[in-house]
């Protein structure tokens, strides 16, 4: 009998773990945070992944007076005759990194909005084809625009908070929204909200409801911005119920993300507490690996399991059944270059 009972968890096991390996890293050992990729259609219909730019500190740590490395490279993993393999395929008009990026709404490319650069922030709105063909996608954004929270629900790509510039002192307090279904429209913007202005926040919309919370207000110190790290959550139901306010499990920010939507619940992986964010870089002991289910219909948290790496400002992609990160930091000026997937517990789906 004990056995038996035992049968299905090491069934359980066996799948997540092969699961977990089977998919190649990026092509750079470094790897890179803020990179942008989705899941999108290839020619033949097939799932693919297309993940672009990406940033690291290629030569010298930031703690020994490095300085950060973007990149151009548009990569493109297929699966073929069983086996998954990166292939490059492109390059964006600019290194960039930590811009806010959706798949098209028939799945046929990877939309990037803004982001930022070696010589600051941008605004170009792109679109990158599952051949690797870059065209503009829509007018730029209103003003440029990085480490925002984003995610496309709704037929709309939406953008909360980030900055417009590398060393402003104050997150940018709009939400931002472009109809993805006709790019010629102009962006919209919201009236400023406090509510809005933080960089790096969760953000995600599962069952006709937006959630963003988290990330880190700013403020200035010694003229430099200061992160203020939180925890409070919001939601807007699409149906037109007013905004309430819930807690994280705690202070949060840079989860991978958006949050992938499964039914009624988002999920959001690994991200950064605040907790070591005044200890020096080298002697940080790594980011999150809490894996957490928001239920969107209760607006509670639950965590349900561990990542099996530390990760932050990574994207979070779906496939088939799995969570995916692509890439992302480990820790302060550290990245990995790995793609790890995670099955998603069969209550949830």
């Amino acid at each position: 009998m004990r056995t038996l009972l035992l049968l299905p968890c090491l069934l359980w096991a066996a799948y997540a773990g092969a699961q977990s390996v089977n998919l190649p890293d990026i092509p750079d050992s470094l790897g890179r945070a803020g990179m942008m990729a989705a899941v999108v259609k290839d020619a033949d219909g097939s799932e693919v992944i297309i993940a672009a730019g990406g940033c690291n500190y290629r030569d010298k740590k930031p703690w020994e007076g490095g300085v950060k490395s973007f990149y151009k490279d548009i990569y493109k993993l297929r699966k073929k005759s069983g086996v998954w393999a990166w292939s490059r395929i492109g390059e964006l008009p600019m290194p960039l990194a930590s811009g806010a990026f959706c798949a098209t709404p028939k799945l046929d490319g990877l939309i990037i909005a803004g982001g930022c650069a070696p010589d600051g922030h941008r605004a170009e709105v792109i679109l990158i084809n599952p051949d690797g063909k870059v065209t503009p996608f829509a007018d730029n954004l209103p003003t440029p625009r990085a480490y925002a929270g984003f995610v496309a629900t709704n037929g709309h790509l939406i953008l909360i908070g980030g900055t417009a510039h590398p060393d402003d002192t104050a997150a940018i307090g709009t939400l931002t929204s472009l109809d993805l279904d006709d790019p010629d429209k102009p962006w919209r913007t919201s009236l400023a909200d406090p509510a809005f202005a933080r960089i790096i926040p969760l953000c995600g919309a599962a069952d006709r409801t937006l959630i963003w919370g988290g990330g880190c207000a700013l403020t200035a110190k010694d003229k430099k911005p200061l992160r203020d790290y939180r925890e409070d959550l919001s939601f807007q139901r699409f149906d037109g119920q007013g905004n309430r306010f819930h807690g994280l499990p705690g202070k949060l920010a840079g989860c991978a993300g958006p949050g992938v939507a499964v039914q009624t619940h988002l999920f959001f992986v690994g991200g950064d507490d605040g907790s070591q964010y005044d200890q020096p870089p080298q002697n940080h002991s790594g980011l999150g690996r809490r894996i957490i289910a928001l239920d969107v219909e209760t607006m509670e948290t639950e965590e349900v399991g561990e990542w099996p790496h530390p990760v932050a400002v990574a994207p979070l992609l779906r496939l088939g059944d799995d969570l995916v990160t692509v890439s992302g930091e480990v820790r302060p000026g550290v990245r990995t270059p790995k793609l790890t997937r995670w099955p998603i517990p069969k209550k949830y789906r």
